[in-house]
């Protein structure tokens, strides 16, 4: 199995180096084998196709098959351009793509694939729902269904994202199945930290407990607290009815905004936390008064079609000037929740409607059965949630 250790950073593909984030470590590289991606029946026909497009004019093969004109007239030198250029992008693409053009790594952030100078995938373990083998590649099953029908493409690179061409796939996946658990461990033993802090902490409006980060939301002044080595991104979504020549098909339709990671000063209405894969909070500030009720959260048909169990209720929360409820429900494993895509463990998930006057905000937290920690923490980031004047 591939030892996962940094790599000296004057040891780094440089194609690979140039897309490296600020303080980002690389534990593996690598490349496929050079003829990775080449198929020879698609080499064959552009062979075949550029000599014929170059001997055509000249007579060549009129005694094998009918061509137009006589030789080096304009009917047969246009054909000839056209299909000289119909091969020789077909060549170009084969070589561009070939094995020796691409670079893997494996960072302490994410995966990545390098095509030449182009960063082609960066995979976050978060976006993962399974490592699999095909053959010499070690690929992913992604958790985002519109990212899955990439495996429909009939780009073999598409349809199985992921390393190509290695000598021993098997052991790559156990490598990167290793790779996504450490981060599993790594988000348990922040959430224990964060938790741990903020029971030490004497709370005032000032207090950011060792360990953790503060959020803020400038438009309204809500803050709250999150595990200071859980990534924590923003976005401005456009967020309201999707209507069809007047007609209103969907009463909440969202269109996703550019995710940036949080800095204070940005201009955002949602945030998307993630610690570790099926760990994670999201919460999303909408600019109108809070119309939904427990009962009606609470007897959802999805919620009952889908066989999820209430774990808990509570029908009244107060958290300083914002007042709803919450709601913890369990789901299956394969079960889909927006904005975390297919579970791939059974998982716990909290949430929480808050509001105050024209504003409401919607929690959406969750954590496997089996990490209580991550569970506390989730409670605890949105226990942590306050609203400024």
């Amino acid at each position: 199995m591939p030892e996962l250790r940094e790599v000296n950073r004057k040891d780094i593909d440089p194609r690979i180096a140039r897309h490296l984030g600020s303080g980002e470590v690389v534990l593996w590289q690598g490349t496929p084998r050079a003829t990775t991606f080449l198929s020879p029946i698609a080499l064959v026909a552009g062979i075949l196709i550029v000599g014929f497009a170059i001997l055509s004019p000249f007579g060549v093969f009129d005694r094998l098959v009918y061509l137009p004109g006589s030789p080096f007239s304009l009917n047969r030198i246009l054909p000839s351009l056209f299909g000289l250029a119909v091969g020789g992008f077909l060549l170009l693409s084969m070589w561009t793509g070939r094995g020796g053009n691409w670079a893997y790594a494996i960072t302490d952030r994410r995966l990545m694939s390098v095509r030449g100078k182009t960063l082609a995938r960066s995979v976050a373990p978060g976006d993962v729902r399974s490592f699999e083998r095909k053959g010499d590649i070690a690929y992913w099953r992604y958790l985002n269904d519109r990212i899955l029908g990439e495996n429909e493409s009939r780009d073999v690179e598409k349809r199985y994202p992921g390393f190509h061409g290695l000598d021993d796939a098997a052991d790559m996946v156990a490598t990167l199945t290793a790779w996504r658990e450490e981060f599993t461990t790594r988000a348990g033993e922040d959430a224990a930290a964060f938790l741990e802090q903020r029971a030490s902490t004497v709370e005032t409006p000032d207090d950011v407990p060792e360990g953790a980060r503060r959020i803020r939301h400038d438009a309204t002044g809500l803050t709250l607290e999150v595990p200071e080595g859980w990534r924590a991104n923003v976005s401005l979504d456009r967020i309201g009815p999707l209507r069809l020549f007047g007609v209103t098909l969907l009463e909440r339709f969202i269109r996703p905004g550019k995710e940036q990671p949080y800095a204070e000063g940005l201009q955002w209405n949602t945030l998307t936390v993630r610690g570790a894969p099926d760990a994670g909070l999201n919460v999303t500030i909408l600019d109108e008064p809070l119309t939904k009720t427990f009962e009606e959260v609470r007897d959802e048909p999805w919620a009952q079609r889908l066989d999820l169990k209430l774990i808990k209720s509570t029908p009244e929360i107060e958290q300083g000037e914002l007042r709803g409820f919450s709601l913890v429900r369990q789901m299956p494993t394969g079960a889909n929740l927006a904005s975390f895509g297919p579970v791939a463990a059974p998982v716990a998930t909290r949430q929480v409607w808050l509001g105050r006057g024209s504003m409401h905000i919607e929690v959406v937290g969750m954590a496997r059965l089996d990490q209580p920690a991550i569970q506390d923490a989730i409670d605890a980031m949105i226990d942590s949630i306050r609203l400024g004047g």
